[in-house]
């Protein structure tokens, strides 16, 4: 299949401070064993999708920093640098612009997050390949994760009316998507647990050219209409000056608002491969994973459970469930389940004006 990967690297930086800045945001840290979550993302994309068939998408802010992030996977022309963030929907429209040019309106364009976690890649892949079966149809295919727990972060999917079986990848199912639903509170996150029904939305999403741009047309006028625009600017006064007036017109708005949650089109595929968003420290703690290719050195004293991000010699005493980050400028401690709070310090440090540390 004429396969195209769409990598979304952008972000402000704040839930893995003190390592992660604005300039440097997490999928530009080595968050994974001392590799960068956006160095990954294109590396396990291999062999699916051509390294000549993946396209990011950043900000000028750290485009230079992805390049060099990128130099051994992708050429210079492969990186899109929008002039401001105007969020996921008009970053995906642009994409599917440029791929309806590059690759036509037939070719499978699938959108990835650049700082993910994803295990047991060949599932992984089997699943992208059973999601571009069913966007062949038409669908917009979101991959949905199997809740393990009443998590109130995440949007829900509640699945519908089964597909039929593929019989080239028989294990892997699919369904219509019955409703989408924001974030709940606890205890209906935990009603949606136990129901077994509804997904996480993962963030991935999977759909031929041509259905992403006749539904965006559909759905959201105004985004066609300034797509329209910079396809004759481009033409006329090239791709920077295209990019300046899009961004300039377009709102921000999430593409799960703007299409996924007002389309009848949406397929979701539960995955069952290893998922995680990696939204703060304690997720890469509980993935045993870390910042650095080194382990730390840590010297504890009647201290338990706690876990050091730090290229320091580090003394623990009488001290649990703890975590240490260090970074040249900053160290945070925290306790273990309270770093979602990280963007309170950002926040926090905006209202000081300590733009150093931001």
């Amino acid at each position: 299949m004429n396969i195209h990967g769409i990598i979304l690297a952008g972000g402000a930086g704040t839930r893995f401070w003190p390592l992660s800045r604005q300039a440097r945001p997490k999928q530009l840290i080595p968050l994974l064993n001392g590799r960068t979550t956006l160095e990954v993302t294109a590396e396990r994309l291999q062999p699916l999708i051509p390294l000549p068939n993946l396209m990011v998408i950043t900000n000028r802010q750290q485009a230079k920093d992805v390049a060099g992030n990128l130099r051994d996977y992708l050429e210079p022309e492969q990186i899109i640098a929008e002039p401001c963030g105007r969020n996921t929907a008009p970053a995906i429209a642009l994409a599917a612009e440029l791929l309806r040019e590059k690759a036509g309106e037939e070719a499978v364009m699938m959108v990835f997050p650049a700082d993910h976690f994803i295990g047991e890649l060949e599932s992984f892949h089997r699943h992208l390949l059973r999601a571009a079966e069913c966007a062949a149809d038409g669908s917009l295919v979101t991959l949905g994760i199997k809740p393990n727990r009443p998590e109130t972060g995440y949007g829900y999917i509640q699945g519908g009316a089964p597909l039929p079986n593929s019989e080239t990848i028989p294990e892997i199912s699919a369904c219509r998507v019955a409703r989408f639903v924001e974030k709940p509170d606890y205890r209906t996150a935990a009603a949606y647990l136990m129901d077994g029904g509804y997904f996480w939305n993962s963030g991935i999403f999977i759909w031929q050219v041509g259905s992403i741009l006749r539904e965006i047309a559909a759905l959201t006028p105004d985004l066609d209409l300034a797509l329209q625009e910079f396809r004759k600017t481009r033409l006329q006064q090239g791709l920077e000056k295209a990019l300046e007036i899009f961004y300039d017109r377009v709102v921000p708005i999430s593409i799960d608002v703007a299409i996924i949650e007002k389309s009848n089109r949406v397929t979701v595929i539960p995955a069952t491969f290893p998922w995680s968003d990696l939204g703060s420290w304690d997720a890469l703690d509980e993935l045993n994973l870390a910042p650095f290719s080194a382990p730390p050195r840590v010297i504890n004293c009647e201290a338990t459970d706690n876990t050091v991000f730090s290229n320091k010699l580090t003394a623990l005493v009488e001290v649990e469930n703890l975590l240490v980050i260090e970074s040249d400028d900053a160290l945070l401690i925290c306790r273990k389940g309270s770093s979602q709070q990280v963007r309170e310090i950002v926040a926090e440090l905006q209202r000081q004006g300590l733009e150093e540390f931001l």
